[in-house]
């Protein structure tokens, strides 16, 4: 089972703010959130841990976009088939 942070745990898993974490987004170096609803998004757990170890690895953005997008397609890959 997947555990999905919403914002502020995420803020908090990254030692960032809010702004710097949309930034981010904006740049391809960390995922699109998960719509949960109407008005709630989050990350997979998962997803903010495996970004973390590769800034703490010394990833360079180029690598981490690379990440970001695997994250993605592993995404997709998880989505049951649409009819």
């Amino acid at each position: 089972m997947t555990t999905i942070l919403r914002l502020a745990a995420t803020l908090a898993k990254t030692g960032k703010t809010r702004s710097p974490h949309y930034a981010d987004i904006a740049l391809g170096v960390f995922t699109k959130p998960v719509k949960l609803g109407v008005r709630a998004a989050g990350w997979p757990e998962h997803e903010v841990e495996a970004i973390n170890a590769a800034r703490v690895a010394g990833a360079s953005d180029s690598d981490l976009r690379k990440l970001v997008c695997k994250l993605h397609e592993a995404r997709r890959a998880m989505q049951p088939a649409l009819s």
